[in-house]
């Protein structure tokens, strides 16, 4: 058994909390002094001092990696949640309304980090450059939830079909799908069934917002998909089925690179529509960064 680490009495800094939550959110000690900016030993004299601090052990090596411990998992919410408060308090300090400073972190699909996020960022930006901005993906709605209530993202850019009763939608354009077919397959301007007969269908895993669209409008035509190419990078889904002579349906964003790719676009028998917005923790006090950010999206 690892001994834990003696107890010294010595308080517990900002700067330790931030080096627990780097290590684990970068995946690596390296990584997080790269991010924090510091060397690799000065981090790990912080998460030692922390452990000290708290006389436990935060974490346990694995293999070649380190796990966080059951003590480490409750001390990372509650440092997550720490951080979160006092970033709010030093923005709202520091730049009140005008914001030349501060942070603002979103979570994201990644079919709508490029589809979405650009627009609302970029203004955001030009408007605010003294704010840091943090985007980052997650593959499931589940995790985004997570990230924002566990502290690890201000904002999310997702679906909003089931928003759960602790979070707060803002609702942004709904993304209208179509289907992508090759030059050579393409029929008339509107998918039809005869059209999905014998074809190979491209699209995402199950439980993904894309795959339940899809399968609605199979659904709906009343045929199933001959063959199935699954994958999990979203950009890869037109070129695939273009090249494989395939079908897929996406996103009209996300087919617009169907002509040069050798493509066609067809239009669905029933408009289909993907519901999108920003989701966040509603609080009485809010990071002035975020609350910019909500209103350019109204």
């Amino acid at each position: 058994m690892t001994p834990r680490p003696e107890t010294t009495g010595a308080g517990i800094t900002l700067s330790q909390i931030e080096a627990l939550v780097a290590v684990v959110d970068h995946g690596s000690f390296t990584a997080a002094a790269d991010v924090l900016g510091i060397s690799q030993p000065s981090l790990s004299r912080r998460i030692h001092t922390l452990e000290t601090a708290l006389g436990t052990q935060l974490f346990v090596a694995a293999g070649r990696t380190r796990e966080l411990t059951d003590a480490g998992r409750n001390t990372l919410s509650a440092g997550r949640r720490a951080l979160g408060e006092v970033a709010t308090i030093r923005a709202m300090s520091a730049s009140t309304r005008a914001l030349t400073t501060g942070t603002l972190r979103i979570a994201s699909l990644p079919s709508l980090v490029a589809a979405v996020s650009p627009d609302l960022i970029g203004t955001f930006h030009r408007r605010h450059p003294g704010v840091r901005i943090d985007v980052f993906g997650l593959e499931e709605p589940e995790d985004i939830i997570d990230a924002l209530r566990t502290g690890r993202a201000d904002v999310a850019i997702t679906t909003i079909e089931r928003v759960p009763s602790d979070l707060q939608a803002e609702p942004l354009p709904s993304q209208v799908m179509v289907a992508v077919v090759s030059e050579d397959a393409a029929g008339s301007g509107m998918l039809r069934r005869e059209a999905l007969a014998g074809r190979t269908l491209v699209t995402l895993p199950r439980g993904t917002s894309i795959r339940a669209l899809t399968d609605s409008v199979y659904r709906e035509l009343r045929t199933t998909p001959a063959r199935v190419i699954t994958t999990t990078q979203r950009d890869s889904l037109v070129p695939l089925a273009v090249a494989s002579g395939a079908i897929t349906i996406v996103p009209e964003i996300l087919a617009s690179s169907a002509p040069r790719l050798g493509g066609v676009v067809i239009a669905l028998p029933t408009a289909t529509e993907r519901a999108v917005g920003l989701i966040h923790v509603p609080a009485a006090i809010q990071n002035p960064a975020l609350a910019e950010f909500l209103e350019l999206a109204r």
